[in-house]
């Protein structure tokens, strides 16, 4: 009966939070608010497995292990396993593949994801023998993604418009060069649906009608283009304890650059239209890590890491646009197809990721063999959006947005394993695991009800990864190395249209976005190059 009655009573809290967003959405709405959800401050937390081939090659797990450029991106106190100065960095040549069905859409990217820098400084002291210091870049994600999916529609965006567009006065969603613009004070779907004519007011707008189709299936057709990444710059010292305690300390700067464009066509039978959006983010954002690594025993190592949530400043850009030729099914008689557009609006905000815990293990056996374990968990639930400091804007904007995330999102684990065998002096053979699971509360992931905002409701719900990694070192003299490295991805996700609409009691559909399943795959090879000195 607890069971139950905590379901029940989770499922009314946030029917009651969808019914008081839906109202703030329509008359407190303004382009600060309108332009953040949920779907953003996921998109800017997540992390992908990154860094030097030779960590890939052993899925990332190099917590407790040290002595690598990811290593201390990791647990800063790795840095205090070096006894030399070391440059290296890393090219990456990868393909991104999403398929939908039949439908196939690759990207692929050459960059460098790694470049490091330690200085090794020894001391005079058996209890302090060093002090070392380091730089490294790392790239935490890439954006570069397209995707391509069509397929029959259940229920139609015009369906979702008109749901979400009840309660709007009609005559503020009119356009004309002597009228003020719709898009500072309205809802953006509702300003482009009425005025591409695909909804219809009744009763001054208490509810809309979708435009009548006369009950043709639509084919829903969606395509994205991602670009962009966030870059990481750690700037690290760290030191060793009687060489059995290591103790790292980084400070990160994080930098982001993304863009999207996204096209939602419905083609009837007769006609259709196409709705466009266009967003870039940019940013930065600070951060910091602290960590340690025990060695009790000559061939065991323990980690320990924490990393602080990062505070991002945002800046975003947006624009929308409907083209539309409905005119076998518009009721106005003069009607002719065209383009419905906004301007460009821009906005600035705050976000706050979760923090990361990471806990490592790792055997060193001999001088041939390593294994090597972590573990990380991050609560997503704990993001937050937020206005500027100092901003003019109404500091509570954001709470509904938090109060979503804090429901829809749990804390989610990341494992990675590696092994690592040495043949030769000079020559290793490496292999790797790692599983990332998502972020979503099950009852979200299920109903897949996301708070969107603005006009861009194209959302995924993203589905567990799996990393398969392998490689080789090998290792030229005392100075030069060359490590090289394959990683395999594969995620799945269910990509949406638009929300999901359900009644009250959330049984049934009200309105079914029909999601597609996306399959995602990558394929990277890694090279790395380091001197040591």
């Amino acid at each position: 009966m607890e069971t139950v009655f905590s379901n029940s009573q989770f499922i009314i809290q946030k029917m009651m939070k969808k019914i008081v967003y839906i109202l703030f959405i329509l008359f407190l709405l303004s382009p600060s608010l309108f332009a953040q959800s949920e779907v953003d401050a996921l998109r800017f937390s997540r992390e992908d497995l990154h860094g030097t081939a030779r960590a890939m090659s052993m899925g990332g797990a190099f917590g407790a292990l040290g002595g690598d450029q990811t290593a201390i991106s990791i647990n800063p106190a790795g840095i205090a396993v070096y006894r030399s100065s070391e440059v290296v960095g890393t090219l990456n040549l990868s393909q991104e593949k999403s398929s939908v069905g039949n439908q196939d859409a690759n990207k692929t990217r050459f960059d460098m994801d790694n470049l490091g820098f330690v200085g090794y400084f020894p001391l005079r002291s058996d209890a302090l023998p060093l002090v070392n210091f380091g730089f490294s870049f790392n790239r935490l994600k890439s954006f570069d993604k397209t995707i391509s999916a069509v397929g029959p529609a259940a229920s139609t965006m015009i369906d979702y418009i008109a749901d979400r567009s009840a309660g709007v006065d009609p005559v503020k969603l009119e356009m004309g060069d002597n009228l003020s613009d719709p898009f500072i004070t309205q809802p953006w779907l509702s300003v482009l649906g009425f005025n591409s004519h695909l909804i219809d007011p009744v009763n001054n707008g208490a509810r809309y009608d979708p435009v009548n189709t006369f009950g043709e299936t639509a084919i829903g057709e969606i395509r994205t283009k991602e670009r962009g990444h966030v870059d990481n710059y750690d700037f690290t010292v760290g030191t060793t304890i009687n060489n059995v305690l290591n103790l790292g300390l980084s400070l990160s700067v994080k930098d982001i650059s993304y863009s999207l464009e996204s096209d939602y066509l419905e083609d009837f039978d007769n006609g259709g239209y196409t709705l466009t959006n266009w967003i870039t983010s940019s940013g930065a954002g600070v951060s910091a890590k602290l960590g340690a690594i025990y060695r009790p025993v000559n061939f065991l190592r323990l980690g320990l890491a924490w990393h602080t949530p990062t505070w991002y400043a945002l800046t975003e850009t947006y624009e929308a646009q409907i083209d539309d030729d409905m005119g076998a099914y518009a009721t106005d008689p003069n009607y002719e197809p065209g383009q419905t557009y906004s301007a460009v609006f821009t906005n600035d905000y705050d976000l706050k990721t979760s923090g990361k815990l990471v806990a490592s293990i790792a055997g060193v056996f001999g001088s041939n063999f390593i294994a090597s374990m972590d573990y990380e968990l991050m609560n997503y639930s704990r993001m937050k959006l937020n206005v500027p400091s100092g901003s003019i804007d109404d500091p509570t904007w954001y709470d509904i947005d938090n109060e979503y995330i804090s429901m829809d999102f749990r804390p989610a684990s990341t494992v990675k394993v590696g092994l690592e065998y040495r043949f030769t002096p000079q020559f290793s053979g490496r292999l790797g695991y790692a599983w990332m699971q998502n972020p979503y509360e099950t009852t979200f992931r299920e109903k897949g009800d996301a708070a969107v905002a603005g006009s861009n409701t194209i959302f995924r719900v993203e589905g567990d990864t799996n990393y398969f990694t392998g490689g080789i070192g090998y290792r030229f003299n005392r100075n030069f190395f060359l490590d090289f490295a394959l990683v395999y991805k594969t995620q799945t996700d269910d990509l949406y249209p638009f929300p999901n609409l359900w009644n009250q009691n959330r049984n049934d559909l009200v309105i079914d976005a029909s999601p597609f399943e996306l399959k995602n795959s990558s394929f990277r090879g890694l090279v790395t190059l380091g001197y040591k000195f």
